[in-house]
């Protein structure tokens, strides 16, 4: 798939989860959390050990990322984790970033930015026309790495592709909670699982 490897910018899901996969070591477990954003990632994403996958399953809340993290890191607190966010999802939970922050709880977290919820963008889009397919699902450009930087966790911004993975080798080199804000395309999504 030549997504996989795209070098447009803005940052293809596909090249952007194709460079989380590559980062995932044996002891990393992964954490999806999103709507457009994970349904790329379950199409490339394969953690290297049994049980090392969470996500809140079809039709599942947004939101759990956070949350998932906090417990994953409380009950293996030897193991990497590694949290792929969409913006909305993160914006639903990610206060409690500052919980991390506060507990020392170290992950690698990336939050694919295309300002938008758009898996409902584009079933909008299928449904009442492009005239449509911005009601209610278009969200600010937040730039989550300053976010994380603010609470006291690591952040960056990412929007070269060849930048993905020395990002999250800088996060885990940090020691910190972190986000990488990657800015992604707008107009790139999921096939339909």
């Amino acid at each position: 798939m030549p997504s996989l490897r795209s070098d447009a910018s803005p940052i293809h899901p596909y090249r952007l989860v194709s460079e989380i996969n590559d980062f995932l070591t044996e002891d990393s477990i992964y954490i999806g959390d999103g709507g457009d954003i994970v349904t790329f990632s379950g199409q490339v994403v394969q953690p290297k050990s049994p049980g090392h996958w969470m996500d809140p399953g079809p039709l599942g809340t947004l939101g759990v990322g956070v949350p998932f993290v906090l417990a994953a890191k409380q009950a293996r607190p030897d193991k990497e984790v590694v949290a792929l966010f969409g913006d909305g999802a993160f914006s639903l939970t990610g206060w409690d970033f500052e919980t991390l922050v506060r507990y020392d709880l170290p992950f690698v977290g990336i939050v694919g930015n295309n300002s938008s919820m758009n898996q409902i963008r584009y079933g909008q889009a299928a449904k009442y026309g492009l005239e449509r397919e911005r009601v209610g699902n278009t969200l600010g450009d937040v730039h989550y790495d300053k976010f994380a930087q603010m609470l006291g966790g690591y952040g960056e911004e990412v929007r070269d592709p060849a930048d993905i993975g020395p990002a999250l080798r800088r996060a885990r080199e940090s020691g910190k909670p972190s986000l990488i804000n990657v800015w992604v395309d707008p107009d790139a999504y999921a096939p339909e699982p």
